[in-house]
């Protein structure tokens, strides 16, 4: 007789908890928590002393960036995007890339929706992240980087578009520029009055996620209502043309509405001071 468990009766809500104590523990597994144990065992500091070092170094990091990449961040080569459809790979213009493998926000997506959600928002983050760096990626691609098979890429790749949500891959470069990105995805639900809890569960994002996205559009909001053009945003806020560009047209969109969500969004927004960008 064998034993086993059937997994399609588990609900995942129940399989999730029995499985949050391990989630805890990988989400201490830190360079920082591991830094904060080797002071307290091996140099015999408090815990205090060891947390107060450990702020020293990262105040020290802030102020002396290096070319070290952050922790969960690889270099990769992407057809460049300037690369015509239907030409060989060996013969393309290839660019190398960063991208962000892993995200502080992956282990609470995981937890809150499972693996394939995590998967999903992976594949959203790197190709849009390859995109703004003039480049796409292809299916192919994405499976190698996300350890998965192309026909479950490309599975999760279309179930995200019916979405609405924009996924910039090398296969579908003629379609590309006609969606918009999950974040301003994300925003739009937000102004059209729903809660988080609801644009969690129709993006598949944490909840910090969403809290970013829309503090970023703020950002662009504040900046844009200081007269500033899009290349003094791009500069002020670090974030891609085309991304800002999809903040201008979905304020100037819900803005003729009188959206009670962009008015606070607005009274929440400060005066730019000549002679310097603050945000």
């Amino acid at each position: 007789m064998t034993y086993g468990i059937n997994l399609r009766k588990l609900n995942l809500p129940i399989v999730m908890t029995m499985y949050s104590k391990e989630l805890d523990r990988i989400e201490k597994k830190t360079p920082e928590q591991m830094l904060k144990v080797e002071f307290e065992n091996e140099f015999g500091f408090s815990p205090i002393v060891a947390h107060a070092l450990l702020n020293k170094i990262d105040s020290y990091n802030a102020s002396n960036k290096s070319s070290n990449l952050p922790v969960g961040t690889i270099f990769y080569w992407a057809a460049s995007s300037k690369e015509p459809a239907g030409k060989a790979i060996e013969d393309m213009k290839l660019k190398q890339i960063r991208l962000s493998l892993n995200s502080s926000t992956d282990i609470s997506v995981l937890r809150e929706n499972g693996m394939q959600a995590l998967r999903e928002a992976k594949i959203v983050r790197i190709t849009e992240e390859a995109r703004d760096q003039d480049a796409y990626l292809t299916q192919e691609d994405i499976a190698v980087l996300l350890c998965s098979s192309v026909r479950t890429i490309r599975r999760d790749i279309e179930r995200l578009r019916n979405q609405g949500i924009d996924i910039p891959t090398r296969g579908q470069k003629m379609d590309i520029g006609k969606g918009v990105s999950h974040k301003t995805r994300i925003v739009e639900l937000y102004l059209k009055n729903y809660q988080y809890t609801d644009i969690q569960r129709q993006t598949r994002h944490s909840t910090q996620s969403i809290e970013r996205y829309i503090q970023d559009f703020s950002r662009v909001v504040m900046l844009l209502n200081n007269n500033l053009n899009i290349a003094d945003i791009r500069q002020a806020t670090s974030m891609s043309e085309r991304l800002i560009g999809e903040y201008i047209d979905l304020y100037n969109q819900y803005n003729s509405e009188n959206n009670s969500r962009l008015k606070e969004i607005k009274s929440n927004a400060v005066i730019v001071k000549k002679g310097g960008i603050h945000v």
